[in-house]
């Protein structure tokens, strides 16, 4: 990967292993193409509402694809870190993290596909036994007054999620809320949510929280009881919006 490989460091990772594995890292990205990629983010009217979810706008591959892509060929900062996310080289590095933070997850006979663009595991992969893995991002816009995702687990085909925070030290104020919330279902019968089921607000408990702060990224696994949520937001109407990145990394199926 040359150069490209000093795009993300995992050097700085506190962990928390229950309810279920997750890492807290701070800074993340290399602080100047962190800044690059604030600076560069793309246009709020370039994304499609994801109301189902909660009060979010995305832009991916799977929501409004021709503006993702539009966007990516007209910024050169964002293409770069595109490409690197679509690498071997970051989801290799990233098991490496997790594997020395003994949590190790079972990929025998693992064949990364990220570049090839799949929906569906290949007939090569199907005949060989492969378990084939891609990566993908997401931008996320959520409004400061009123923002929220509900409590969920995840789709079952993900194993890894990132959350980035993209925003300036000193633009984002604690007190509206945003942060990372991992939470259960105040009904432990309902903990175990494989098929990822939503559910409200009201019916879990929080049992920790990570800040929104700038260049930091909260990494976990996907597992049966992998709640989270970002509680509904409380800043002022002309506050900025909450921005992030989140990158997945998951089964071809």
């Amino acid at each position: 990967m040359g150069k490209e490989a000093g795009l993300i460091s995992f050097a700085h990772a506190g962990m928390r292993y229950e309810p279920y594995p997750i890492a807290y890292i701070q800074p993340f990205i290399e602080p100047t193409a962190y800044d690059a990629l604030v600076q560069s983010w793309p246009e709020q009217s370039l994304f499609k509402s994801t109301a189902e979810l909660g009060k979010k706008a995305s832009l991916s591959e799977r929501y409004n694809p021709d503006n993702y892509f539009r966007f990516l060929s007209n910024s050169p900062q964002w293409a770069r870190f595109h490409d690197f996310i679509k690498s071997d080289f970051f989801i290799e590095e990233t098991l490496r993290f997790l594997d020395s933070k003994n949590v190790m997850i079972n990929l025998d006979n693992l064949r990364i596909v990220s570049k090839k663009g799949l929906k569906r595991p290949s007939l090569w992969g199907r005949l060989n036994g492969r378990q084939e893995i891609s990566a993908r991002f997401e931008f996320s816009l959520m409004d400061a007054h009123g923002g929220s995702i509900r409590p969920h687990t995840d789709s079952p085909n993900k194993l890894i999620t990132l959350v980035i925070s993209m925003t300036q030290p000193g633009e984002w104020n604690d007190a509206w809320g945003g942060g990372t919330e991992i939470c259960l279902p105040k009904d432990r019968t309902k903990v175990y949510n494989d098929v990822n089921r939503y559910m409200d607000f009201d019916d879990v408990d929080v049992i920790d929280r990570f800040p929104f702060v700038a260049n930091q990224c909260i990494l976990f696994i996907k597992t049966y009881n992998s709640w989270h949520q970002v509680a509904p937001l409380r800043g002022p109407e002309n506050a900025p919006m909450r921005r992030t990145l989140t990158i997945n990394i998951e089964r071809i199926a």
